[in-house]
């Protein structure tokens, strides 16, 4: 087997002739690990503070495969059933349809590519250390984090949870030939979903309505009047209802958030909602995206749950209903956005990735990955292992 030490005592220029060969394959490799090559995408992920070398690869995974969501999500079509389901019909979200569109569209730059032309998004911080200790907060019933969001702004916390979920791809090929699955959307739920929902709470990203009552002016025909601006998405809730079986030492009803199919589709139906609950959803647009892959790759729309029931009192009253899918990727009785506490850094740290490995010389880069030996050996002659069998004897 060609080791370094025997390709330095070969001639210089047989030395050469085999390197200049292994470069100029993929990877300087032949024959071997075949398969789509990486994308090295404009934005960064930095910090990755408690992450080991698994979990960044799966949160790097999950990053790319949110990628593969919004690309399938833009242009938002306003008519169509998954849009209807998750945001409203379109004359209920009309003053909305700009802003939900636009939403969408700053989500799907993140696939721009280094190099590439467009706008960038801002890198996103990534760690695994559970700095706001929510990672173990909730319970079976109600459902555990697997990510959250600090400060609405590009800085997330992965959870344990994060890790055992499915890609994309995999769960979308055998959810599809299930036939007991196949129409459930919340089956299809993945790391590439979870992202996509992640990312919404960037308040670079996801825009919400904020309507806030203040005092009426001077020239105002009443004491108080609504003001109506633009701010960061967080997590709606259910209007009207509570949950009467918190997760807390105070038993106090917590309010409904929500997350999931039927929590989400239900903010788009409801007459307690107000018409924009939906549309402030982070979880609505992910699984609007996650809703058009699924069309987009298989040809149909898993429409389950179906909302339909025969008087609003049902859902509102129905607590078993209000909890939706056995699957839960968050704490149900708690926001996935957390304010970051003073003196904790915003921007994280570079992580060595593959973006950065890119930088070392090709050659070094073989080296390192022993994948120079690989390639010598798929690309020498005959004579040239009768020269390295003799060079090796020499070295023993």
């Amino acid at each position: 087997m060609l080791i370094i030490r025997t390709l330095l005592s070969l001639p210089a220029i047989l030395s050469t002739q085999l390197i200049a060969h292994a470069l100029a394959r993929p990877d300087g490799v032949i024959a071997e690990d075949k398969g789509a090559a990486k994308v090295e995408y404009a934005t960064s992920l930095t910090g990755g503070e408690g992450c080991s070398a698994s979990d960044l690869d799966d949160i790097r995974s999950g990053f790319a495969e949110m990628t593969s969501l919004f690309a399938a999500a833009v242009p938002f079509d306003s008519t169509s059933q998954p849009s209807v389901e998750f945001f409203g019909p379109p004359h209920h979200i009309s003053n909305y349809t700009d802003m939900i569109s636009e939403n969408l569209q700053r989500a799907a730059k993140y696939a721009a590519v280094q190099g590439g032309e467009g706008e960038v998004n801002a890198d996103i911080h990534v760690r695994c250390d559970d700095p706001m200790s929510l990672c173990d907060c909730g319970n079976k019933r109600a459902g555990r984090h697997a990510s959250y969001n600090i400060g609405n702004e590009q800085h997330l916390n992965f959870c344990k949870d994060y890790f055992r979920m499915d890609d994309l791809e995999r769960i979308v090929d055998r959810k599809a030939n299930n036939q007991m699955e196949k129409d459930r959307l919340m089956e299809y739920y993945n790391r590439g979903t979870l992202w996509a929902r992640m990312v919404m709470h960037f308040s670079e990203i996801g825009k919400a309505v904020v309507q806030r009552a203040v005092p009426g002016g001077p020239m105002s025909t009443t004491e108080w009047t609504t003001s109506i601006s633009q701010g960061a998405m967080n997590t709606s809730v259910l209007a009207g209802v509570m949950n009467e079986r918190p997760d807390g030492p105070d038993d106090v009803p917590a309010l409904k958030y929500a997350y999931g199919a039927t929590r989400s589709k239900l903010l788009a139906v409801l007459s307690t909602q107000m018409p924009y609950d939906a549309a402030n959803n982070a979880e609505n647009y992910a699984l609007y995206a996650q809703a058009r892959y699924i069309m987009a790759k298989k040809r149909f729309y898993p429409n389950v749950p179906i909302m339909d029931f025969p008087n609003e009192a049902t859902v509102l009253t129905n607590e078993n209903l209000q909890d939706g899918e056995r699957m839960k990727y968050a704490f149900f009785d708690m926001s996935d956005v957390v304010a970051r506490p003073l003196g904790m850094e915003l921007e994280g740290r570079p992580i060595p990735s593959s973006a950065s490995f890119n930088s070392v010389t090709p050659f070094t880069r073989l080296v390192l990955t022993g994948k120079l030996n690989r390639a010598m050996n798929a690309t020498l002659s005959g004579r040239f292992h009768r020269h390295l069998d003799d060079q090796e004897a020499i070295w023993k």
